[in-house]
């Protein structure tokens, strides 16, 4: 779920959090969405015992 989105349109910067069951489980930041969701979704299989 994309929470954030700052900067200017040549400098842009997300935060994306994954959600399981209504906790946030993982953030991630990044100079693009898909940037972003690939780092909160990396985050998320490391908590969950994953090896990413």
């Amino acid at each position: 779920m994309l929470v954030k989105q700052t900067g200017p349109d040549h400098n842009k910067a997300f935060v994306v959090n994954v959600c399981l069951n209504s906790n946030v489980i993982g953030t991630g930041t990044g100079r693009s969405k898909k940037e972003a969701e690939q780092m909160a979704a990396k985050e998320a299989l490391v908590l969950m015992g994953y090896e990413a």
